[in-house]
C-alpha cells in the first residue's frame, strides 16, 4: 500500500510540475509575480510530499474488548444503568448482535439455572443467553455510555458464562478505550506532546495485544499487567485531543507494526530489550534520557530494605526454596548499570536470577533493574522511618533524614531511640558480625526501562520537541503511518 501511494504521489507531483513548466515556457509568458507564485507553489508541494504520511498496510480493530470483571474478580449479578435505554442481544467476537431494545434504564445481569439472566429491576426477565449477553446503551458517539454497578464506561458490556459466575468485559471503541487510558498512564495536565506519544504508544499496545486475555473472552485486561484503564472516571478535558489528533496513527517498523513499551521513569538511560526480556529488536535499544528529572520524580530515586525472614518468606511463596536466606548478591551489571544476574544464596543451595526476574523476584522494594544491595552484617534492621509526599509512601532509614533544626537543615544521626531521656531501642552496632540480617537496596527508575520513559517524554516535550520527535527518540528506525 505504501509503495502504491508513493507511486500515485509521484505521477501527480509530475503532472503538476509538468504543467508548471510548460506555463512557465509558454509564448505568452508570465509576469514576475506570476513565476514567483508559481515557484512557491512547486516549493510547498515539495514540503508536502516530504510530510505526507503514508498509510500502513495493517488494519486497527474498530473495537477492544477490556476485562473489567474476571478470574478470582469474576462476579454472578451485575446491574447496568443508562439514561438511553438498552440494545440487547450478543457479541460475536468485537461486533453486537441485537435482538430486543428496551427502555427500561436499569437491569440486573445475573447467572440463573438456563445460562444467563438479564432483568429488570422488578425482575421481569428481558433477555438471556445460554453462555453469554450483550448489552448496549440506545445511543451512539459520545453519548453511548453506561454504568456497571456505578462505575461509568464508553461502549457496551458482555457478560460472558465462566463456571459458577460470569466474566464482565467492556466492548468499546478503540479511541474511546484510550480516552481512558492516557489519564492514567499520563497526568492529563502534562504537555499535549507528550501525551500524544503516549496516546500512540498505547494504541500501538492494544493493537497487538489483541486476544492477550483470548482463553477469558476479551483482548485486555484493566489493570497495569496490559494498560491502566477505568472508564470514563479518569477522562479528563486533557484526554481528547491527544488521542484524535493523532487517530489511526501507528508505530512500524520493517513493514509491521512496532511493539512498543513504556514506563514511568528510566534514570540517564533507557534499556536494551535483550538485557531485560531477553529477544532482540532494533528499534528498542538504550537511548539517552537526560530529559528525564529523576532526581525530583516520584520513585525516581528509592531504596529499600529486606530482613533475612522475609527475603526468605518471598523465595519460598515464589516457589524457590533455598532455605534460609543468607546473601543476595549482583553477579553481573549491562552497560547500563542494570542488575542482570543475581544469585540469592540460602542454607539449603542458591539461585541465580537473570534479566527481569533480578527486579520482579523482590519487587516489594525492587522498582527497576538498576540498583544495588548491600548486606548489613550483623548490624540489624537500620532505624527507619515511613515517609509520605501525599501521594507515595516510602521508607527511608534513619541517617537518611533530614530534619528542620533550630540551627537548621540536620541530617539524623546516631544509633539510639531515646524518649523522655530513656534509651529505649539500639540500632546499628558491630558491622563485624559474619552473617548478615538484612539486605539495603538502592535504586533509580520505576518500571522495565524499555521503550519510552514517561517522564522523559514530559521533559522532552517542555523542552519543545513534538510527539514524532519524542517517539523517533525513543523508538530508533520507527515510522509513524496512519492504519486503516
Amino acid at each position: 500500500m505504501k509503495k502504491r501511494l508513493e507511486i500515485f504521489c509521484f505521477l501527480c507531483y509530475d503532472k503538476v510540475i509538468g504543467w508548471i513548466t510548460c506555463t512557465l515556457k509558454s509564448e505568452k509568458g508570465c509576469g514576475t509575480m506570476k513565476r514567483f507564485l508559481l515557484l512557491c507553489l512547486i516549493f510547498s508541494l515539495i514540503l508536502s510530499a516530504a510530510s505526507l504520511t503514508a498509510f500502513a498496510d495493517y488494519t486497527l480493530p474498530q473495537y477492544v474488548r477490556i476485562g473489567l470483571m474476571y478470574g478470582n474478580g469474576a462476579v454472578k449479578t451485575v446491574t447496568v444503568e443508562s439514561d438511553a435505554g438498552f440494545l440487547l442481544g450478543d457479541y460475536q467476537e468485537r461486533e453486537f448482535v441485537k435482538t430486543a431494545e428496551t427502555a427500561e434504564t436499569c437491569l440486573i445481569v445475573k447467572l440463573d439455572s438456563d445460562g444467563i439472566a438479564v432483568c429488570n429491576e422488578s425482575g421481569t426477565l428481558l433477555h438471556s443467553g445460554d453462555s453469554s449477553v450483550g448489552i448496549l446503551p440506545n445511543a451512539s458517539g459520545m453519548n453511548q455510555v453506561l454504568r456497571v454497578d456505578e462505575v461509568s464506561y464508553r461502549g457496551g458490556i458482555h457478560c460472558i458464562k465462566a463456571e459458577s459466575a460470569m466474566t464482565v468485559v467492556n466492548v468499546v471503541f478503540l479511541d474511546h478505550y484510550l480516552y481512558g487510558v492516557i489519564s492514567r498512564e499520563m497526568s492529563p495536565s502534562w504537555p499535549v506532546e507528550a501525551l500524544k506519544a503516549q496516546a500512540v504508544c498505547a494504541r500501538n499496545y492494544a493493537a497487538q495485544s489483541l486476544n492477550k486475555h483470548q482463553s477469558q473472552g476479551f483482548d485486555l485486561c484493566s489493570g497495569v499487567d496490559c494498560q491502566a484503564y477505568s472508564g470514563t472516571k479518569a477522562e479528563a478535558l486533557g484526554s481528547y485531543a491527544p488521542v484524535d489528533e493523532t487517530t489511526r496513527q501507528v508505530l512500524t517498523y520493517d513493514g509491521k507494526l512496532a511493539q512498543l513499551f513504556y514506563s514511568s521513569s528510566m534514570g540517564a538511560t533507557t534499556e536494551d530489550v535483550k538485557n531485560v526480556w531477553g529477544n532482540s529488536l532494533p528499534y528498542l535499544i538504550s537511548v539517552d534520557n537526560s530529559y528525564e528529572d529523576t532526581e525530583n520524580i516520584p520513585n525516581g530515586v528509592w531504596e529499600g530494605y529486606l530482613s533475612c525472614e522475609e527475603a526468605t518468606t518471598i523465595m519460598r511463596n515464589k516457589g524457590y526454596d533455598v532455605g534460609d536466606v543468607t546473601d543476595i548478591k549482583v553477579l553481573e551489571y549491562s552497560a547500563n548499570q542494570r542488575v542482570v544476574k543475581m544469585e540469592v544464596v540460602g542454607t539449603k543451595g542458591s539461585k541465580v536470577f537473570e534479566r527481569e526476574a533480578c527486579r520482579t523476584i523482590f519487587n516489594t522494594v525492587t522498582k527497576s533493574q538498576a540498583f544495588t544491595v548491600t548486606g548489613d552484617k550483623g548490624s540489624g534492621a537500620p532505624a527507619s522511618v515511613q515517609v509520605t509526599d501525599g501521594t507515595d509512601t516510602v521508607k527511608l532509614i534513619a541517617d537518611q533524614l533530614v530534619l528542620l533544626t533550630g540551627e537548621g537543615r540536620e541530617t539524623l544521626t546516631g544509633t539510639l531511640c531515646v524518649f523522655d531521656g530513656e534509651e529505649t531501642k539500639s540500632y546499628g552496632g558491630s558491622a563485624s558480625g559474619s552473617k548478615n540480617k538484612g539486605f539495603q537496596f538502592s535504586g533509580t527508575g520505576w518500571g522495565h526501562s524499555v521503550g519510552m520513559s514517561q517522564y522523559g517524554a514530559k521533559g522532552m516535550a517542555e523542552a519543545g520537541y513534538t510527539y514524532q520527535e519524542i517517539l523517533a527518540h525513543y523508538f530508533v528506525g520507527t515510522n509513524l503511518e496512519n492504519a486503516y
